[in-house]
């Protein structure tokens, strides 16, 4: 399966294409062994199982949180669940830059507009989104940056959203969390592994995408690259196709 990734940074209204050359050492800290926060969100209750995946995630780790998924952990509460784990993962429906929690729907180009703002003002640095068709990729859209950077978005200061472009298959869905998560444990590079888990534990029809900041696209479990402004636009997108 073959990747492809594009840079957008936004200067004074302007946007410009860069292609970077990727360095050999990238600042990190943490660079020791250490237990990390972790959580999980069950976005289904009736319409497929969503807790064995998630339950196959944070399995993995000595997780802190696991919760049936409402719209107030990703906006209006977010600093007390989403952008309080290092890690989070969310498991049920989806669409472009919007995911269906138990109560209600959430869109993610606006979840940053409350006063808890979006993720990573306060730790987040990263959450995947294990829903169909979240994180849109060049193929379905030109603009797939300005949703997650606007004002009111939910880039303030996150490290990484990994997800899919295409449909996600409840079939194998735990499958992939859970190789997911030991990979991670393991030490993976964290989109990467997400990656991997897809094409080697999916059903040979999805096709995962990851939306960051460049510096932190070597990171992992244990080493975290330096936060990224809260208003920050430069982002790379990785996907597969």
């Amino acid at each position: 399966m073959d990747t492809e990734h594009i840079d957008v940074r936004k200067r004074r209204g302007l946007l410009c294409l860069l292609l970077l050359l990727l360095v050999g050492c990238l600042p990190i800290r943490n660079a020791m062994a250490v237990d990390r926060w972790e959580g999980g969100y069950v976005g289904s209750k009736t319409e497929g199982d969503a807790t064995s995946p998630v339950w196959n995630f944070i399995k993995n780790f000595e997780y802190n949180q696991y919760y049936w998924a409402e719209p107030f952990q990703f906006n209006s509460y977010n600093n007390e669940r989403v952008d309080k784990m290092d890690f989070s993962y969310f498991v049920g429906h989806g669409s472009p830059w919007q995911i269906k929690c138990q109560s209600n729907w959430v869109d993610l180009r606006t979840a940053g507009g409350t006063p808890h703002k979006g993720w990573g003002d306060n730790n987040a640095e990263f959450v995947t989104i294990h829903a169909c068709n979240v994180v849109a990729s060049p193929l379905e859209v030109a603009d797939w940056y300005t949703p997650w950077t606007n004002n009111n978005g939910v880039f303030d200061g996150v490290h990484q959203v990994c997800g899919f472009r295409t449909t996600a298959s409840q079939s194998c869905d735990q499958d992939i969390s859970e190789y997911f998560g030991s990979r991670i444990k393991s030490g993976g590079a964290v989109w990467q592994s997400w990656f991997d888990a897809i094409w080697l534990r999916g059903d040979g029809s999805e096709r995962g995408a990851a939306v960051m900041y460049p510096p932190s696209e070597g990171d992992t479990y244990a080493c975290f690259s330096d936060d990224p402004a809260a208003d920050n636009t430069w982002l790379r997108i990785w996907y597969q196709y």
